[in-house]
């Protein structure tokens, strides 16, 4: 694989994407826009004066002449439960690295499984490039860190939003199809959805949460090796529109703030908490996936690796407008 080869963006043409697209512009990329619709792929990219392909997941032949033209795929193209694996492998088989902005269970537990071949084929394979699994991922290896080896992680977030896009939903419906499930003895076990509330403590206040089934799990497992671990949501959803308004569009983004914690319990019950919070966080998303491009070029990770696995446990602070607080041991 060369990395002289630009890198494409596979999705473009939807909400994220867009706004990736920009930003990535913005700072010097010039990625190959990609998508399934050709009308939307090439409008995009004759606004913003980049070349474009189009093709389908579903069409191997299309993928892998696609792929030949990059050293790269940044997928944001939604729900992933069916565009992750098929592009993974079609990358796998180019010797292109892969990442996305997933956070679906089912998403991270297939692609970990490829991390044989990953290190085999020379490339990364990094899910989960986004808000939520960046935050949390990046503070639970930073606690774990800090109690010796985490034994039992909680992670969780909360996204404050400007304009919720129509991809996040159809990911979270997708996903729920699945029910429940928390880490326990270091295997996956199901846990009825909406059981399981409690109530943690953010920088801006208490907040109710629930267990939830997202990529954070396997993420998290796979940057610590915890045995047991819950990742919560807000109940009743795993976003909070906006800051205290009437009108979720009267502020502008960066009145948004989106809030990570982790908190960690080592060997002998020692016990550290953190907390982050940034900007909104399609903002957060946009900035850490082409952060997350950036550390992939120049780094050249192998194998399937989650975000803080990748890039460390200071990878979220790159992304302006972000801050970490907390993580002292505690002693039981």
């Amino acid at each position: 694989m060369s990395g002289a080869r630009s890198w494409m963006l596979y999705g473009a043409a939807g909400y994220t994407g867009a706004l990736i697209a920009e930003q990535a512009l913005e700072r010097g990329h010039r990625p190959v826009l990609a998508g399934r619709s050709e009308p939307a792929i090439a409008a995009l990219a004759e606004k913003l004066g980049l070349a474009h392909l189009c093709f389908s997941v579903d069409d191997p032949a299309a993928m892998d002449a696609a792929l030949a033209e990059v050293g790269m795929v940044l997928n944001v193209a939604g729900p992933f439960l069916y565009t992750a694996a098929p592009l993974a492998v079609a990358c796998l088989k180019a010797g292109v690295h892969y990442l996305d902005i997933s956070n679906e269970l089912q998403v991270f537990r297939a692609l970990y499984d490829l991390h044989q071949r990953a290190e085999h084929a020379g490339v990364a394979i990094i899910p989960g490039v986004g808000f939520g699994v960046v935050a949390t991922n990046c503070l639970a290896r930073y606690v774990s860190d800090t109690v010796g080896g985490a034994e039992h992680l909680e992670v969780a977030t909360r996204a404050a939003i400007a304009q919720p896009g129509p991809g996040a939903a159809a990911t979270r419906r997708e996903s729920l199809a699945y029910g429940g499930w928390v880490r326990h003895n270091g295997a996956l076990e199901p846990l009825s959805l909406g059981s399981g509330i409690t109530t943690i403590t953010l920088p801006d206040g208490p907040c109710q949460v629930m267990p939830v089934p997202t990529g954070d799990l396997e993420a998290a497992f796979q940057a610590t090796g915890a045995a047991d671990i819950v990742s919560y949501a807000p109940v009743p959803a795993p976003a909070v529109v906006g800051p205290e308004a009437s009108d979720k569009h009267a502020a502008a983004p960066q009145a948004y703030r989106s809030s990570g914690w982790a908190r960690a319990t080592g060997p002998g019950g020692a016990t550290a908490e953190a907390f982050l919070q940034t900007g909104e966080s399609y903002l957060f998303t946009t900035m850490a996936s082409i952060r997350a491009v950036e550390e992939t070029l120049a780094g050249s990770p192998r194998g399937a690796l989650s975000p803080a696995a990748a890039f460390g446990t200071d990878f979220a602070l790159t992304v302006p407008g972000t801050t970490r607080t907390g993580g002292d041991r505690h002693e039981r």
